[in-house]
């Protein structure tokens, strides 16, 4: 089944999972996303790739930006074609965060690089706006860095419940020094389940929209029928795409969401009573 910028996989599987969300109502549901290239496009208005690591790697030096690249070559086409381990993911997100200690990413800088380069995704300030006006909660989870994103929601007037993404540390004079280990989010590690402030949230909320770029995004959110899986179809320039995509995408996904616009389910969850 097909309608304005939206391909159901399973047209009765998802509609039985959209009636009985609206059924049950509002008071029973949340809302998870990822954030970079989910909550924003995979390109700004100039082109260029925009990510919360993309912000921070275009300040590090030559060395170190050369570092980025070759851990990027080595580790992307593991994540790509789904061979990437946990222990891979980990060695990928700490190897980069260990660059950014070195006193050349400043505070000052990232808020004048998050206001100047990351734009949102249409139709997300809209999903927010209408989160809130009916008390759905909402919450971002993301492999990127937290810090960027708070920025980018008080740039955007987005309010959501809880963020759960890697923490930086800064010193005296704004300069990162280290980052929060505890914190760190990671593709294998991106869910809510063991996050014990979602807990509560879950129990008393158990459906879920959910929403994504990527195949790994699938599992933010544990359960089955009460979960809708929402895809954002938005590639990555320069990467080809494999074969059978929206057969692999349909394997996790209810919903794919075509035209980069997140209008279709900001109508959805509007008409959630």
């Amino acid at each position: 089944m097909m309608q304005k910028n939206l391909i159901f996989g399973d047209d009765r599987a998802a509609a039985e999972k959209i009636t009985r969300i609206k059924k049950e109502g509002k008071d029973k549901i949340h809302a998870v996303l990822d954030f970079d290239r989910t909550l924003t496009p995979s390109c700004n208005q100039k082109g260029e790739d925009v990510s919360t690591w993309k912000l921070l790697n275009k300040r590090l030096p030559a060395k170190a930006g050369a570092t980025v690249a070759a851990l990027y070559e080595k580790y992307r086409p593991l994540e790509i074609s789904g061979k990437m381990t946990s222990a891979d993911a980990l060695a990928w997100w700490s190897s980069v965060l260990n660059l950014y200690t070195d006193r050349n990413l400043k505070w000052l800088d990232l808020a004048i690089e998050v206001e100047e380069t990351i734009p949102i995704r249409p139709g997300a300030k809209n999903f927010f706006d209408i989160c809130g006006r009916k008390n759905i909660p909402t919450v971002i989870i993301s492999a990127g860095i937290k810090d960027v994103i708070e920025l980018w929601c008080q740039k955007f007037e987005i309010n959501p419940t809880r963020i759960l993404s890697t923490n930086l540390h800064f010193d005296a004079e704004g300069y990162v020094c280290g980052w929060d280990r505890d914190s760190l989010i990671h593709n294998f590690n991106k869910r809510e389940k063991g996050h014990n402030e979602i807990g509560a949230l879950r129990q008393a909320r158990p459906n879920t929209i959910l929403v994504g770029d990527n195949i790994e995004d699938a599992a933010m959110a544990a359960g089955d029928e009460n979960v809708l899986r929402v895809f954002i179809e938005d590639p990555r320039a320069g990467e080809p795409r494999e074969d059978n995509f929206y057969g692999r995408i349909f394997e996790k996904f209810d919903i794919i969401i075509q035209g980069g616009t997140l209008l279709p389910l900001a109508d959805i969850v509007d008409s959630i009573n």
